[in-house]
């Protein structure tokens, strides 16, 4: 029997959902999310009620009802608060942007059309693991955007995407 887990970020976009067993722990719950996310398991707290889960208990133990339940993803900053590397791709270009945590998506989309030369007329849609970046006054962390994450730029040719 399979318990499915789903958690969302507090003040992020995505809710990804993840499918674990109940003989699984919260450390393998964790690095589930780390393939997903891409969010090393070490940085992430998860918290289901306000209750902080431990890396060594089986989702079993916290006795989920109906196998289904909402956990709260938070992660710990890196320290400094470095810049690193964010891939963006296109059908055309790829290159490297550097961005903080706290950098807001107005400042990275700034970066990209900086480098792809296109207008600020929004002739284009950035992705990031499918999930359209909209809300330009959100941290890039809002979209689980984080070293090593991959981001999709798409152009806009007559209200289609390409």
């Amino acid at each position: 029997m399979a318990a499915t887990v789903l958690f969302k970020i507090t003040g992020g976009v995505m809710i990804p959902e993840i499918e674990m067993p109940i003989s699984a722990t919260i450390l393998e719950l964790k690095k589930k999310i780390e393939s997903v996310l891409k969010l090393k398991a070490e940085r992430q707290t998860l918290r289901h009620h306000n209750q902080e889960l431990n890396n060594g208990r089986t989702i079993a133990y916290y006795d989920f009802k109906k196998n289904v339940a909402t956990l709260v993803l938070h992660f710990k900053p890196l320290p400094g608060k470095p810049k690193f590397n964010v891939l963006v791709k296109s059908k055309y270009d790829e290159f490297n942007v550097k961005v903080k945590e706290t950098t807001l998506v107005a400042d990275l989309f700034k970066e990209i059309e900086k480098r792809l030369r296109y207008s600020l007329i929004k002739n284009y849609n950035v992705y990031h693991l499918s999930t359209k970046i909209e809300e330009e006054d959100l941290p890039v962390t809002a979209y689980y955007i984080c070293e090593g994450s991959n981001i999709e730029v798409k152009l806009k040719i007559w209200d289609r995407v390409v």
